[in-house]
């Protein structure tokens, strides 16, 4: 697939936005059953129950403004149900919309399904220490190949860690983004050949 021109990594824009939290109970439920929501690429389905959230709050440092598309944990994203239409029909089989309960106001995760193998690995150059591909900084500078990437609306990549990317794809997520003009998150340009 290719009927895109540029590949953009997405992020929360955490300096200026809030972010979502699980609740403390909602926690606390999670470890007494043992069972912990991860987003892995798979569709959740039935298995889902609508998981509680808050605005996470850190004492002298929580922003004050709060997105239409916030950050909820380290690698996913959410948004209120006045969005769900647009994006349901925007990012196709590629995300699984899933409930949340935001002080009884309904959000929807989004778990970005599959993992595509994307990486150029002749053009890329991965950040080494002690022999090693760094865990923090992976990159010297990340290339993925165009042809390589099959759902191009919002996806993860093979090998790019927590890193979520999407093209500007006519109708996928971030030509949305743009057209309603909804704040929370930043894009970066990533090459692509």
């Amino acid at each position: 697939m290719s009927d895109f021109n540029k590949v953009y990594a997405v992020g929360v824009n955490a300096g200026e936005y809030q972010l979502l939290q699980e609740t403390m109970f909602e926690q606390s439920v999670q470890m007494t059953e043992n069972d912990l929501y991860t987003f892995d690429g798979k569709r959740k389905g039935d298995a889902w129950r609508p998981v509680s959230v808050d605005w996470l709050v850190v004492e002298g440092e929580t922003p004050e403004k709060q997105p239409d598309i916030a950050g909820w944990g380290a690698m996913a994203f959410a948004i209120p149900e006045r969005l769900k239409s647009a994006f349901e029909k925007g990012l196709g089989d590629c995300v699984e919309l899933l409930p949340l309960d935001l002080n009884g106001e309904t959000w929807y995760a989004l778990n970005i399904l599959g993992e595509q193998d994307a990486i150029d690995p002749e053009k890329t150059e991965y950040n080494m220490k002690n022999g090693r591909v760094n865990r923090v900084r992976r990159f010297k500078k990340l290339v993925l190949d165009k042809q390589k990437i099959a759902c191009g609306s919002l996806f993860k990549v093979k090998g790019a860690g927590i890193y979520t990317f999407c093209t500007d794809q006519t109708g996928g997520f971030y030509e949305l983004c743009k057209s309603l003009e909804v704040s929370g998150l930043k894009f970066a340009e990533v090459e692509a050949t």
